[in-house]
C-alpha cells in the first residue's frame, strides 16, 4: 500500500489543488491499494471544509503543538502503507512521475526518492507572477543529494528507522532528516522529472524576513541544525554554499582575537558588502536591506548555536475528524 500524506495550514484553494492532483495520479495511475491522509495545523481558514469534499480522505487536526515535523509523524502514525509519499498542502504532484519510481506490484524503486519542483508563484493578491525551479540546479540528469525538501517518497521501514522527523525543528525540518539519512548511507534521489508544482507566495517585503529573523526562526532552520550535525560529514558542503558569509565571520572573529587586530572585520565586512550587491539586482533599498539583514542573520545564528536549545515535544494532541 501507498500512503499519500498531505499537511497544511491555511492553504485555501492550493489544498484542493493538492488533493485534486493526489487522486487524478491514482487514478491516471490505476493504483488500487492506496490511502490519503491530511494533517491540519489549526487552520483558521476553509482548509477542513476544502478537505471534507473528498470523501476518502482521513483528516486529522493538531492540537497543542503545530509544525511540519509534528504533522509529517502524525501523518506516518495514522497510516498503514509501506511506501509513504510526503506532499506539502501548496504543492500538486503530476501523474506521469509516479510511476518512474512506484510499482504496485513491487513497491517503491528507490528507498529514498524525489523529483524537480517548479514553483507557481503569486502575489498577497494571489495573482501570478512568475514561474521559477524550487532547487537553484536544473538536473539534466538524475542525481543523489544530502538533503530533501517537502515533497517525498520513502520507505516506511527506512523512516521508522531513523525515528521519523525531529519535532524540536519549526524549520529545516526536513533538510535534518535528509542529513540524518544520508549520515546511514541514504542520500535522496532527485530524479530529473518533475514531481510536483508548487504554488508559492513570492516574498516581496524586505522588512518581513528581518522579523523572521527577529521571532527566532532561523534557529531552527540553522542554528540547531548545524549544532546537532557538527561531525556529520554531508552538512558541510550545504555550510559552505548557503553560509560562507557566516563562516568568513567565524573565521575573522578567530583571526581577530587571537592577533588582537579587529581591523580584520573589514574582510567581513567587504564579503558582506559584495554579497549584498550580488543580490541586489542594482535595487539600492534591497542593497541596503541586504546590508542590515545578513549581519544581523549572521549574529542570531551565532548566538542560536551556543545559546538555542529547544525542547523535544513528547505529548502531542490531535484529533480526527472524520470517520472511515
Amino acid at each position: 500500500m501507498i500512503s499519500f500524506i498531505v499537511i497544511g495550514k491555511n492553504e485555501g484553494w492550493k489544498l484542493t489543488t493538492c488533493f485534486e492532483g493526489v487522486f487524478r495520479a491514482i487514478e491516471h495511475n490505476n493504483i488500487k491499494d492506496y490511502e490519503v491522509i491530511y494533517v491540519d495545523s489549526q487552520s483558521t481558514d476553509d482548509s477542513i471544509q476544502r478537505a471534507k469534499s473528498f470523501s476518502q480522505v482521513k483528516i486529522f487536526q493538531l492540537g497543542n503543538v503545530c509544525n511540519a515535523a509534528i504533522a509529517r509523524n502524525v501523518g506516518v502514525e495514522e497510516s498503514s502503507g509501506e511506501v509513504l509519499f510526503f506532499i506539502d498542502g501548496d504543492m500538486e504532484i503530476t501523474s506521469d512521475f509516479l510511476p518512474l519510481v512506484y510499482d504496485e506490484k513491487s513497491g517503491l524503486k528507490y528507498p529514498f526518492v524525489s523529483g524537480q519542483l517548479k514553483n507557481y508563484n503569486y502575489d498577497s493578491q494571489n495573482q501570478f507572477l512568475s514561474n521559477t525551479w524550487q532547487y537553484r540546479e536544473v538536473l539534466n540528469g538524475d542525481k543523489r543529494y544530502a538533503t530533501t525538501g517537502g515533497i517525498f517518497l520513502i520507505q516506511r521501514e527506512l523512516w521508522v528507522g531513523v525515528g521519523g522527523m525531529d519535532n524540536r525543528f519549526k524549520r529545516g525540518q526536513d533538510l535534518e532528516l535528509g542529513l540524518r539519512l544520508a549520515k546511514k548511507g541514504f542520500k535522496i534521489l532527485r530524479k530529473q522529472e518533475i514531481i510536483a508544482n508548487h504554488y508559492t507566495f513570492l516574498q516581496q517585503d524586505g522588512d518581513k524576513t528581518i522579523k523572521m529573523i527577529m521571532r527566532g526562526r532561523l534557529f531552527y532552520a540553522r542554528s540547531l541544525l548545524y549544532r546537532k550535525h557538527f561531525f556529520n560529514k554531508h552538512l558541510f558542503p550545504k555550510f559552505i554554499k548557503s553560509d560562507y558569509c557566516l563562516m568568513s565571520l567565524v573565521v575573522v572573529s578567530i583571526l581577530a582575537f587571537s592577533f588582537r587586530c579587529f581591523l580584520l572585520y573589514i574582510l567581513y565586512f567587504a564579503i558582506i558588502i559584495l554579497k549584498s550587491a550580488k543580490l541586489s539586482d542594482g535595487r539600492i533599498k534591497q542593497f541596503l536591506h541586504n546590508l542590515i539583514y545578513y549581519p544581523l542573520r549572521d549574529l542570531m545564528l551565532l548566538l542560536g548555536f551556543f545559546f538555542f536549545y529547544p525542547k523535544q515535544i513528547k505529548w502531542i494532541d490531535y484529533k480526527k475528524l472524520n470517520s472511515d
